[in-house]
């Protein structure tokens, strides 16, 4: 596939205290995604997540919180005939977070509960990677 059509993003599963997993919904889309965003130029993609969570979620987090899991590559949801690459980080432990407020692009913040999964308009890296990640551990 060409490069052209690769959307590379840095994302993370990030669950609080009742292992639920935050997730996020962008303006006009009825997909939610996990939290982060696209890779700009050389940035390394922890650079990335951290700087889109304090962007978009106004969550001031370090790159020990995380760690890397996977690169994935999924179609994407939000733009017709491209492939996601997410680089897939995980919180190393439940975050305290103070009802995170949707900022930037985003639409809405959502805690998913397990029973809520079949129930939610899930984007595909979310459905392939994040929820059997979450549901095993």
């Amino acid at each position: 596939m060409e490069l052209s059509q690769y959307i590379k993003i840095a994302v993370a599963i990030i669950l609080n205290d009742q292992n639920e997993l935050l997730t996020v919904r962008k303006q006009n889309s009825i997909y939610y995604q996990l939290p982060g965003g696209k890779i700009e130029g050389e940035e390394r993609p922890v650079d990335t997540l951290l700087r889109e969570l304090e962007e978009e979620l106004g969550l001031k987090l370090n790159e020990d919180q995380f760690e890397f899991l996977t690169v994935h590559e999924a179609q994407a949801v939000n733009e017709y005939g491209k492939t996601v690459r997410g680089y897939v980080f995980k919180s190393k432990l439940p975050i305290i977070l103070n009802d995170p407020q949707p900022k930037a692009e985003l639409e809405e913040v959502k805690w998913v509960k397990e029973s809520e999964v079949e129930r939610v308009n899930l984007a595909n890296l979310l459905k392939q990677v994040a929820i059997p990640i979450w549901l095993t551990t």
